[in-house]
């Protein structure tokens, strides 16, 4: 009877990382199929425009007087076809849709087809990858305040699908090292948001205005950034915490306040934000399932050692 709960518990596990899967890839996809296009499609798009504007002595002149290096600037390239150049632009944009298309597709088939075919999870890893060259992209593209650190940032995210092919595999090493990829991906993300908290990130104080706002609560500047060097101070010491201990208070609060970090964007900017929210769901799941992880573990210990004891000693 245990070994039949625990087989339940897992599968309803499974079940949770893998909707989570679902709608975290949803979240990421949809700016690409309705809007601008994923970080890694801005960058190729914007890498080919400087190219074919023959910019690239330019860009390379700058990187000289900006940082003392000797580089010899190579000769400027004749201007291409603009009719040729947006054609390029045009194909870049729909393989970003259609990457992003593949990505979504795969992670909504591997939810029905690994309870059959388990060897599949790893195809998972694909949607991994996209996400974690996407938040690469986001560091390279820059443009606001620590995006430099955007792959620690969305560890959560690349990392729960990486964990998740882990744990569709069914054995103990797999499983041990699922439960550490979610620890450290907690790890990186809530140090990363914790140091932009101290640092009093101004999207982070917009969205304690604006959530403040919404329940008739004004926040004056000092206890905005009071709020925020508090809210910096507990992240880092869970970050800290949840590779350290295994704690199941501290990964249940961990699984509460990513989730409402999350909902905190479309209650601040409104329903429309909700890929937002989508995307931002493993801050609150990955915790969640290491939670799970460790109890299953526990809970396996005792029923082990009273099968163990109740064997009769052979002579």
């Amino acid at each position: 009877m245990g070994k039949r709960n625990r087989v339940s518990e897992r599968e309803n596990t499974l079940t949770l990382a893998a909707i989570a899967a679902v709608l975290t890839v949803l979240g990421a996809a949809w700016p690409v199929l309705f809007n601008e296009g994923s970080a890694a499609g801005k960058l190729l798009v914007r890498t080919h425009e400087v190219e074919a504007a023959g910019d690239v002595d330019f860009e390379a002149a700058m990187v000289t007087e900006l940082y003392g290096e000797t580089l010899e600037v190579p000769a400027s390239d004749p201007e291409s076809n603009p009719v040729a150049t947006a054609a390029q632009v045009s194909q870049l944009q729909q393989l970003d849709r259609g990457v992003a298309i593949l990505c979504l597709a795969l992670v909504a088939g591997l939810a029905f087809a690994c309870r059959k075919w388990p060897k599949l999870a790893w195809l998972y890893l694909l949607p991994a990858l996209w996400l974690l060259a996407n938040a690469q992209a986001t560091a390279m593209n820059g443009g606001k305040a620590f995006a430099e650190l955007a792959v620690p940032a969305h560890a959560t995210r690349w990392g729960m699908l990486v964990a998740l092919a882990l744990l569709i595999l069914r054995n103990p090493q797999s499983d041990r090292i699922a439960n550490w990829v979610l620890r450290i991906a907690c790890a990186l993300t809530f140090a990363v948001h914790g140091w932009e908290s101290l640092q009093l990130n101004p999207p982070f104080q917009d969205l304690l205005y604006i959530t403040a706002g919404h329940v008739g609560i004004g926040l004056s500047e000092w206890v905005c950034h009071g709020l925020l060097r508090t809210i910096g101070v507990m992240d880092l010491a869970l970050a800290v915490s949840v590779v350290a201990v295994h704690n199941r208070r501290m990964l249940f609060w961990m699984a509460c306040w990513g989730l409402i970090t999350a909902a905190s964007r479309p209650v601040a900017m409104g329903l429309d934000a909700w890929p937002e929210f989508a995307m931002r769901l493993p801050n609150s799941v990955v915790p969640l399932l290491a939670l799970f992880l460790g109890l299953q573990a526990l809970f396996s210990l005792p029923s082990s050692t009273t099968n163990k004891q109740s064997k009769p000693a052979t002579l």
